[in-house]
């Protein structure tokens, strides 16, 4: 039996959380002003029977005024085995989230899979690296925690939103 000659890896077809109607939106997540201090959980999303073992996630922030350096707007991912019971009082919808007291809720879904540092620039979209993560279930939904001293832009259309939370499969190909 002869072996591969390599393996590579290759991005599959991204799944975007942002304001429904908002452009490559293909899963609502309500994140137009999103106060400092709150945080919105978007609407769950299935990754198939025979997910992929490695995503990456990247988070997008588009604020109106200059956020304070160095605070972050955190990104968690729940997951669920049968899209019903979720941990961290997460119900796979669009809907805000209560972050609980001390945020407890949060802690329950563990710590946050992205973290995006702001820069001090305003009306400007920031865009956190990827980072890789594994999933743990079927079902994902989002969970975003804005911290940044300032709220997410408040915009007249979701087509004008910038704010996203994006993760795509990263799948094996193996070559001979």
């Amino acid at each position: 039996m002869a072996l591969p000659d390599y393996i590579e890896k290759t991005q599959g077809t991204a799944i975007v959380w942002g304001p429904s109607g908002g452009a490559g939106v293909t899963a609502n997540m309500s994140l137009d002003a999103l106060a400092n201090g709150a945080a919105q959980q978007g609407a769950s999303v299935d990754l198939g029977a025979n997910w992929a073992q490695e995503w990456v996630v990247v988070l997008r922030v588009e604020t109106g005024t200059a956020p304070t350096a160095l605070n972050t707007a955190d990104c968690y991912l729940a997951f669920s085995s049968d899209n019903t019971n979720w941990p961290g009082k997460v119900s796979g919808s669009d809907g805000s989230y209560t972050l609980g007291t001390s945020d407890a809720n949060l802690r329950q879904l563990g710590p946050p899979v992205a973290s995006l540092s702001a820069t001090a620039d305003a009306n400007t979209v920031l865009e956190q690296a990827g980072v890789i993560f594994r999933p743990t279930g079927r079902y994902v939904a989002p969970v975003y925690d804005n911290n940044l001293g300032v709220a997410f832009r408040d915009e007249a259309t979701a087509s004008d939103n910038g704010s996203r939370i994006i993760i795509y499969p990263l799948r094996d190909v193996i070559n001979d």
